[in-house]
């Protein structure tokens, strides 16, 4: 995604099929924060994997294996009452972020408030964008997982938009501002967080955060891609900046996970 291609790193190499949708039957000013590029990646001719199946939900799923929750798809409203609804049957210990491309922005950050309470670990496997990164940031432990590829496991932030326009709220994102710099600590870095939450060209602009011990030292720089149809040689980058000196994540290890069957990727 965001790339042009390049055969040695298809999430460098891979350039998207742009598809901004919501449903129909949320609001039209409902307050989403929207990941703009969709599933399928061109890499070098061939289909690479994004999303797969999990990428058809339109919802928050939310899967359970002991004391591990695991979620994945779009957020929408009310998603914030059902993961309480969860965490209140039985203990949890760590949430999973699956391949998520972000939602609906209130009910995000009503989830990620609540969980900075709960004292729980974090892992993101495969995407992580947009208000997805800022349930990712609630977690007391942060830490990559495996169960996707290392350069398709990215968190990628970018601010707020409306759903179906695509128009840009660069007025709502001070408060998503203020709670990266307080989960980030001493490591927040101001102009980065900046750039990727008021200099996008459009909703489909991110920062994006790679994953740190699977990849190489070039495929975990940060990269600033303004647009979705930026290609990877004009993104910006910040080689002195990763997900661990950023303060994005609390290790540089990846943690082996088994991912449910269901949240595996597959071929579309």
């Amino acid at each position: 995604m965001f790339y042009a291609l390049f055969v040695r790193q298809c999430i460098h190499s891979c350039q998207p099929f742009f598809a901004m949708f919501a449903r129909c039957k949320q609001r039209v000013n409902a307050l989403t924060y929207t990941f703009g590029a969709h599933a399928l990646l061109r890499c070098a001719g061939m289909l690479c994997i994004l999303l797969g199946v999990v990428s058809q939900s339109h919802a928050l799923n939310i899967l359970r294996v002991d004391s591990d929750v695991f979620i994945s798809g779009d957020i929408v409203a009310n998603d914030d009452v059902k993961l309480r609804a969860e965490f209140d049957a039985a203990p949890v210990k760590r949430l999973i972020l699956v391949n998520s491309r972000g939602g609906h922005l209130n009910a995000s950050m009503n989830i990620a408030r609540w969980l900075t309470t709960r004292g729980v670990t974090t892992l993101v496997a495969g995407p992580c964008l947009s208000a997805c990164s800022i349930i990712f940031m609630a977690g007391q432990q942060r830490q990559y997982a495996t169960g996707y590829e290392p350069r398709l496991t990215v968190v990628g932030i970018h601010g707020p938009s409306m759903p179906l326009t695509g128009q840009l709220l660069p007025a709502h994102a001070a408060e998503m501002l203020a709670f990266y710099k307080e989960r980030m600590g001493e490591k927040y870095d101001a102009g980065l967080l900046r750039v990727a939450l008021f200099e996008m060209k459009d909703a489909s602009g991110f920062v994006l955060i790679r994953e740190i011990s699977r990849n190489s030292p070039r495929d975990r720089i940060t990269l600033h891609c303004p647009t979705s149809s930026t290609p990877r040689w004009r993104c910006t980058e910040y080689p002195q900046l990763d997900a661990y000196t950023l303060g994005l994540v609390t290790s540089v290890e990846t943690v082996a996970l088994d991912l449910p069957e269901e949240m595996r990727p597959r071929m579309p």
